[in-house]
């Protein structure tokens, strides 16, 4: 997709690789003056150095909100304002032994996953938030997942914090609309990135499994999640706001709990 983001100024968490690193590409490929961040700081000054251009690399932990705040203190001072935010830092449990029925979930992993998933999404979306009511004007786009739209098993923790960030993305929406700033939300299917090929993808039987349940029989690839995304952000969907856009292949039209 292209679109004209000439000289709009884009912040993306959790860019370093991945999803957030195909948004952020696609955001400069259309002329957007972006800044990464990431807790991955080697991989993250990498990331920006093979995107070129404008790409910054600015390292955060968005379950830190005085981090927070230093990365949009940063861009705003660097550029004078900020056109589009795209919130895609967040975790989940990544090895099959963590993923257990509640009354066996780990409090550590849930506290994780909520500092980082919904916590660090309320902290980004506040510092954008305060600079966009000044402007008048801003984009912002909430990652989550389908795992906040139906309740899969084995991740209580990683569905409540998706879904706490989709009823986010709509409060927000209803508050900030009238001021010029619209607020959306993406939530991905399964996506092949480096932890669900270690996860699902590097098993047959597993991988076959998984795409059974999705009509189109494949994984989503990161370039589709980003495509959402800029389409958001883009004048083409200039009356889009409050919107959970989900991009999962037809999974959850047809969903089944058995995975």
């Amino acid at each position: 997709m292209q679109t004209g983001l000439n000289g709009k100024v884009a912040v993306v968490t959790g860019a370093a690789q991945g999803i957030g690193r195909a948004i952020a590409e696609a955001l400069a490929r259309n002329g957007a003056l972006v800044t990464i961040s990431d807790i991955q700081d080697e991989k993250g000054r990498a990331t920006a150095a093979e995107l070129g251009g404008d790409v910054v690399f600015h390292p955060c932990d968005v379950s830190d909100p005085e981090r927070v705040r230093g990365l949009f203190d940063s861009v705003v001072a660097r550029h004078g304002r900020l056109d589009i935010a795209v919130n895609n830092a967040g975790i989940n449990t990544s090895r099959p032994e963590d993923r257990v029925t509640v009354d066996r979930y780990p409090d550590g992993i849930w506290h994780r996953i909520m500092n980082v998933d919904l916590h660090g999404t309320f902290y980004c979306c506040k510092a954008e938030a305060a600079q966009m009511v000044k402007q008048q004007s801003g984009a912002i786009v909430n990652i989550a997942s389908i795992a906040g739209v139906v309740p899969l098993r084995l991740q209580i923790g990683f569905v409540a914090a998706k879904a706490g960030v989709i009823r986010m993305t709509e409060a927000m929406a209803c508050e900030l609309g009238p001021l010029g700033i619209r607020v959306n939300c993406v939530s991905p299917g399964s996506t092949l990135v480096e932890g669900t090929r270690q996860l699902f993808y590097n098993n047959r039987e597993t991988a076959e499994r998984l795409v059974s349940f999705i009509p189109q029989r494949r994984p989503g690839e990161t370039q589709e999640i980003a495509a959402a995304v800029l389409f958001l952000v883009s004048d083409a969907g200039s009356y889009m706001n409050g919107h959970n856009l989900v991009v999962d292949g037809g999974w959850t039209c047809g969903f089944s709990r058995d995975f």
